[in-house]
């Protein structure tokens, strides 16, 4: 309206400002995003040495973790480095920009002034409005250098999002509700990578009955509960409860309904009595006070100064290995299911307490499908049923008083642990 020359230069430093940001911000963006996952790697270092601290106290190697600590901090360092240079060249750049601007806008109009061209109100307000246009200009571009920061920031969790479980559920799928606990492993074929677990493997565990799986490691036993809780889906064949294709109910509700208690028991960073009620919220405090006491955890907890509300720690690490699986049995007992897994129940356990709560686990199965697998025979010995496994296959299956009358791997593993080892 009063001049098209300052028009014109107003209009060009608007686009240039704005462009020359959008540029360096897109730049800086990927800087941020390579900073932020050197960060990560150096906090999940920190949780590494402090979740073994003492191996590296037994061993000696303070020094050597120090200096490798000192490697990812650098990194870290010359990564955040980099980003804010990022926002030093982005500085110098817009005071460059509105530096060139302003001399254009003070020649031109000056220039037209001296010639009587423009009066000098018309020259003042030119060079108040330009000033005044730098306070919205820097920010509207706080706010794109704001929205890529946050882009940056939040570039792992949209890295997550995109990610979809292997496992899913179908459109129909239904609850479980196990009646009577029969489970069978039909023509089960199944591989991990590249690698094949199982190939066409066959059993069935009939309900109410114990039945145990025994080999060596890598024989296929973790793995077979993995399938079972249908944290893998299987390549061929069926996993059948009470005759039930388990891929046909929800996830959720499969799990559910088996109950277990796991070789390592991890904890939540919170009380023993909601760590055991975990199993089944709505539990009242007797039926959690008689878990407790069947896992002969209440021996332990009398001797805590706040009992059964002791605060666990992070994955139970208040809590020795034996008290973490006394918690975790408790916790399977309230929970209740027709359908019991032991995996390496008793392992840490000492032989004494084990010797007792063995007891209490048969009382436990009784009226319920188990399967125990157990590197320990003498703690199957009055299974149903023993299918030792080897490289995926059955290699035999009877009672043990049968079995340790055959040659074959289950007498051998019986010779090694009753002292057959020795000379």
């Amino acid at each position: 309206y009063f001049s098209f020359i300052p028009a014109i230069v107003v209009i060009f430093v608007a686009a240039l400002f704005i462009g020359y940001s959008l540029v360096i911000n897109k730049f800086r963006e990927e800087s941020q995003v390579e900073a932020n996952l050197r960060e990560d790697v150096e906090k999940g270092t920190i949780s590494d040495i402090f979740m073994n601290i003492d191996s590296i106290k037994y061993f000696g190697k303070e020094y050597r973790i120090k200096g490798r600590y000192h490697k990812l901090s650098k990194k870290t360092r010359d990564g955040w480095i980099k980003t804010w240079d990022y926002f030093r060249l982005l500085d110098a750049g817009h005071a460059f920009v509105l530096a060139l601007g302003m001399f254009f806008i003070v020649y031109f109009p000056v220039m037209s002034f001296l010639n009587g061209e423009m009066t000098l109100g018309t020259l003042v307000f030119i060079e108040g409005t330009y000033v005044l246009f730098i306070g919205p200009l820097f920010g509207f571009v706080y706010g794109i250098r704001g929205f890529y920061q946050s882009m940056a920031d939040m570039e792992s969790i949209f890295y997550y999002s995109k990610l979809e479980n292997d496992v899913k559920d179908s459109t129909h799928a239904k609850d479980l509700k196990i009646r009577r606990g029969e489970i069978e492993f039909r023509n089960v074929s199944f591989k991990y990578k590249r690698k094949w677990i199982f190939k066409n493997f066959n059993l069935k565990i009939p309900a109410d009955k114990k039945f145990a799986l025994v080999g060596p490691s890598g024989s296929g036993k973790s793995t077979l509960l993995k399938l079972l809780y249908r944290l893998y889906d299987i390549q061929k064949g069926e996993i059948l409860i009470d005759g039930k294709n388990i891929k046909d109910f929800k996830q959720e509700s499969l799990r559910s309904e088996l109950s277990i208690v796991p070789q390592e028991c991890v904890l939540f960073d919170d009380t023993i009595y909601n760590n055991i009620r975990f199993s089944r919220p709505g539990a009242d405090r007797k039926e959690v006070f008689k878990a407790i006491k069947f896992a002969q955890l209440d021996k332990i907890i009398k001797n805590f100064e706040k009992k059964e509300k002791t605060i666990v720690g992070e994955r139970g690490v208040k809590l020795s290995g034996g008290e973490k699986q006394r918690v975790s049995i408790a916790r399977a007992l309230l929970a209740n299911k027709h359908v019991l897994v032991l995996d390496e129940a008793t392992s840490a356990l000492d032989s004494e307490t084990e010797h007792e709560i063995q007891k209490d686990l048969e009382h436990l199965m009784k009226g319920r499908t188990s399967i125990i697998i157990a590197h320990r025979l003498s703690t199957i010995m009055k299974a149903d049923s023993i299918v030792v496994l080897d490289k995926g296959k059955i290699v035999q299956q009877a009672k043990h008083g049968q079995l340790i009358r055959k040659p074959g791997l289950y007498k051998r593993l019986w010779n090694l642990q009753k002292g057959g080892y020795l000379k």
